[in-house]
């Protein structure tokens, strides 16, 4: 077995794949808006450069949970500047009770 690094290395390396589970709380009243919002940056987000799984997902309690994968922490970096996640920002703009819960998480 290769060793990988200590799990505090792992965490500050640039280079290593990340997991993000972003969740978005949208009123109840616009939920429907809200996932037609996500839905149209989906292949805009997956077309990225380092995107290797972006499936957002509609819990029963009304929020939506997007599951992501990155091939390193500057690819995630590099879309949470760019054109596509911001169609899905200004697309969920006024639709949420607050502002998103986003984890960042490598393997263990």
């Amino acid at each position: 077995m290769t060793d990988t690094g200590s799990l505090s290395e792992r965490q500050r390396d640039e280079a290593h794949p990340v997991t993000v589970v972003a969740r978005l709380r949208p009123d109840p009243a616009h939920v429907d808006a809200a996932v037609a919002a996500v839905l149209a940056a989906v292949d805009g987000i997956r077309a990225e450069e380092g995107c290797e799984q972006y499936d957002p997902h509609l819990a029963d309690d009304g929020t939506i949970l997007i599951v992501e994968r990155w091939t390193s922490r500057e690819a995630l970096a590099a879309h949470s500047t760019g054109a596509a996640v911001q169609v899905l920002r200004d697309g969920v703009a006024g639709l949420m009770t607050a502002p998103p819960e986003v984890t960042v998480a490598v393997a263990v």
